[in-house]
């Protein structure tokens, strides 16, 4: 099985790339694989956001020197978060928790522009396909259809996360694509037994884990537990310090 599905995630990565690429980057897992793979066919740069010392960037940091990739790193304090919130909710009208997402995405979309990169490769539908939400296991507890469920928030992504960050990348004249939102990579994982797809509660996405360590993941990444972006990043913490204020100066269109 996972063979097979190593080939796949490397075939879904490849038919993305250009000759010379970006990567947004996290050091997480989902990332780190789409650049193992992505550096042997292309001239690959790494892009990471986030507050002075975050998580995210000391492990994005320790991934791209154990990949041997160029990293760019954007530092964000209070005012470059505040501003690029108020860019993002230009551009969409969401609330609070689903925009501070995208502030990461704004910032890194912005240095992969000013370097010259087109496209820029994100690990959007990684969590549907490999059940890599703590809420997944819940609502398997509650007796929720979560098959079902991983299905159809695979499906709908383009009108949701994929759909967010197409657009803000196009506002900077880049093409944002998505390796793990691929059909045939798709079709393969969702006939893959739940159960199978669910058995590291922990570390969360243990098949994924198991290809990324065939397809030459670093071990540190492997073993790194899941972190939202916006956590990772230390992007929440600042959005809800300053909740009150962002509330009053950006209305939700939602």
């Amino acid at each position: 099985m996972i063979l097979p599905l190593s080939q796949l995630l490397t075939r879904a990565v490849e038919q993305t790339l250009e000759d010379r690429i970006a990567v947004s980057f996290s050091g997480g897992l989902d990332s780190t694989l789409i650049a193992t793979v992505a550096k042997k066919r292309a001239s690959v740069e790494l892009f990471t956001a986030g507050v002075r010392r975050c998580e995210d960037i000391l492990a994005s940091e320790k991934a791209a020197q154990a990949l041997g990739l160029p990293l760019s790193v954007v530092e964000l304090d209070d005012d470059s978060i505040l501003d690029a919130y108020g860019r993002c909710h230009s551009l969409l009208k969401l609330d609070l928790l689903k925009l501070e997402i995208m502030v990461p995405v704004y910032r890194v979309a912005e240095a992969a522009a000013q370097k010259g990169h087109k496209a820029l490769l994100f690990g959007s539908g990684a969590e549907e396909l490999f059940v890599g939400y703590e809420r997944y296991y819940l609502y398997l507890q509650e007796g929720k259809d979560l098959d079902a469920i991983l299905k159809e928030e695979f499906r709908t992504l383009p009108q949701r996360d994929i759909g967010w960050v197409k657009k803000i990348c196009y506002h900077f004249g880049i093409e944002a694509r998505f390796p793990f939102y691929e059909k045939q990579l798709a079709d393969a994982v969702f006939a893959i037994p739940l159960e199978e797809r669910m058995h590291e509660r922990v570390l969360k996405k243990g098949i994924l884990r198991e290809a990324g360590k065939m397809l030459g993941v670093p071990e540190q990444v492997l073993k790194r537990k899941k972190r939202a972006m916006q956590y990772g990043s230390g992007i929440h913490k600042v959005i809800m310090k300053k909740a009150d204020e962002i509330n009053r100066r950006y209305p939700s269109g939602r």
